[in-house]
């Protein structure tokens, strides 16, 4: 813990580093350590050699039960861009919009904005209906999208956005192609009300083992 505490302080001067040892149960620790507000950083510690798999148990726990952000990190890409890609669904994914935002404009990177949207491909044979269905759904769904991001232009003006509406049979596959060349992921922490199997939602957990980019796990609301 000592070399690593003095090559982060030697490699980052005026960062004060600091290391504890804890005794007690991981989860638990760095919960305590980050405290209401604090922002946890794990790394890539799944166990079993599966090498696709980024986040290990205690990267899982520590997402689903931080009350602030938890970055999960592996070795980050050399193809990997000035890019913080946002993920977006609803109003309750603010708060992980407006962290992209400020990490992007703090690393000098651009933000994008992506909002994956699902669409059966039988309901135009089970009603008759004048105009293309899929049409009217993604045109919804890029205006909601466009109300989140306009306060994000206005509170960072300086900031380069650009927005995808992406139409796909399965969300987390969408944002991991999204996130191809990106530095960063930001993804909303959907956390069911009954914990049985999946502590997080699907598409985080999906997110989480294969994201080929740092993630950051921000809790809804």
């Amino acid at each position: 813990m000592d070399a690593a505490a003095a090559r982060v302080a030697g490699e980052h001067a005026g960062i004060r580093v600091s290391t504890v040892l804890s005794r007690d149960e991981a989860t638990e620790s760095l919960l305590e350590a980050a405290g209401e507000h604090g922002t946890v950083v794990v790394g890539s510690r799944g166990l079993g050699g599966f090498s696709a798999l980024l986040v290990g148990s205690v990267g899982l726990r520590t997402a689903a039960r931080a009350k602030g952000p938890v970055v999960v990190v592996r070795r980050v890409a050399e193809s990997a861009g000035r890019v913080v890609t946002a993920a977006v669904r609803d109003d309750s994914d603010r708060s992980a919009l407006m962290y992209a935002a400020r990490t992007a404009r703090l690393h000098g990177a651009s933000l994008r904005v992506v909002s994956v949207w699902l669409f059966y491909q039988n309901v135009g044979s089970m009603a008759t209906v004048f105009d293309d269905p899929s049409a009217v759904v993604a045109e919804a769904e890029s205006k909601a999208t466009a109300r989140m991001v306009d306060p994000v232009r206005e509170a960072f003006p300086d900031l380069t956005v650009t927005v995808e509406t992406v139409r796909a049979a399965s969300v987390a596959g969408a944002l991991l192609e999204a996130a191809t060349d990106a530095g960063l992921l930001v993804v909303g922490a959907h956390k069911p009300a009954h914990r049985i199997g999946h502590p997080l939602g699907q598409v985080t957990h999906a997110v989480l083992h294969h994201a080929p980019c740092p993630v950051a796990v921000i809790p809804r609301g």
